[in-house]
């Protein structure tokens, strides 16, 4: 597609994302206190590329062993170092939503044999921008987040939880992995129209919530610009995620929630407990 003069992709990039500083702020702002889950269990490095921006996959739990495996893909503002440094972590740090979903796997079925993984390979956009209006960088990360979960699905049956922007890269890798289950919460889109056009060959789900600024982004396309349809909205045709009391942009892993809980649910292939309350 030829591309437009930088003056008028800058303002259809904010039209796009309806980026005002407030929108962009409370996308990333998180007032929380330290998770009292921070550190506990480490991480593996399991890859790590200095290319880019600093790429990194660590895992969570005893992945080697796994009967479940949770890929989780982090969105806008995560690079390498970012993640291996927790020493300021809150309920945004992509570990600590890792360790929210591992704990409550345990809580659900102590004798589950769960694992969690943040992947990181591929290079985030740095904030609230053109980059992340675009899905240039989800497109070019979109094949090695597919190698991995097909990896890991030979011997794993494997969830792919997918924030934010992270739900546009899932989208772009739908088609090529062998994941049992996607699902997208604080998408700002999966830049198509309806959940068959993802061609995925697990189930698709989809949670917002209420109080999610994300929720104020257009879903439509201008150009090479935004990412389309609500993947909540009925018309889109994704499994509704309830999520209940979690609240912003960030905190659909804080323990307690009812989107925490149905993400493991799903995690476990438990898709009959997946409920509103």
């Amino acid at each position: 597609m030829k591309r437009l003069p930088t003056l008028i992709v800058s303002a259809l990039a904010a039209l796009a994302l309806n980026a005002t500083p407030a929108v962009a702020h409370s996308l990333s702002e998180d007032t929380d206190a330290l998770p009292s889950m921070t550190g506990q269990p480490a991480g593996q490095v399991i890859m790590a590329d200095h290319r880019g921006q600093g790429r990194v996959i660590e895992a969570f739990g005893d992945i080697d062993h796994a009967d479940h495996v949770v890929v989780l893909v982090p969105g806008v503002g995560w690079n390498a170092a970012a993640l291996l440094d927790e020493s300021e972590a809150t309920r945004r740090h992509p570990a600590v939503q890792a360790r929210g979903i591992l704990a409550q796997a345990r809580k659900l079925d102590p004798h589950s044999r769960t694992a969690v993984v943040v992947w990181l390979d591929y290079d985030a956009p740095s904030t609230v921008d053109l980059d992340a209006a675009e899905s240039t960088r989800a497109i070019q990360g979109a094949p090695r987040l597919a190698a991995f979960v097909n990896m890991e699905s030979k011997r794993a049956d494997v969830s792919v939880v997918c924030h934010s922007y992270g739900a546009v890269v899932c989208a772009h890798a739908a088609s090529r992995m062998n994941a049992r289950d996607i699902v997208a919460v604080g998408a700002p889109g999966m830049d198509v129209s309806t959940v068959g056009q993802l061609h995925s060959r697990g189930r698709v789900w989809a949670g917002t919530a209420p109080d999610d600024p994300i929720s104020m982004v257009p879903h439509t396309t201008i150009g090479d610009l935004g990412h389309g349809a609500d993947p909540t909205d009925p018309g889109f045709g994704a499994r509704l995620l309830p999520t209940g009391t979690s609240h912003g942009h960030n905190g659909y892993f804080t323990p307690g929630t009812l989107s925490l809980i149905n993400i493991t649910r799903i995690a476990l292939g438990r898709f009959d407990l997946v409920r509103d309350r």
